[in-house]
């Protein structure tokens, strides 16, 4: 399966992820992302990826990618989910510094 990832960066901070079944989700603004960037800053990890290796940081990643299924994204191969994951990383960097 190929995944797409369409950006838009600026002002608003918009990211979409979308599977072959044209499926968009834009996940910068779902509850699971946000609460999954308040808890990186307060927890004072300085890399995206160490955190996500945490509990709670797991935690947060994992209601991320079920909200996903819930939009109809398929994660259920490893290179959707890598994906995912990096695209995520990525965004997490970039609003975090």
């Amino acid at each position: 399966m190929t995944n797409k990832v369409d950006e838009s960066r600026g002002e608003g901070v918009k990211t979409s992820f979308s599977n072959v079944s044209s499926m968009n989700w834009d996940f910068s603004e779902d509850g699971a992302f946000l609460a999954l960037c308040d808890a990186f800053r307060e927890s004072g990890e300085s890399s995206p990826m160490e955190f996500l290796a945490t509990g709670e940081g797991a935690f947060h990643f994992q209601e991320l990618t079920q909200n996903a299924a819930g939009e109809g994204i398929d994660l259920s191969d490893s290179e959707s989910m890598a994906n995912f994951q990096m695209e995520v990383l990525e965004l997490m960097d970039e609003i975090n510094f």
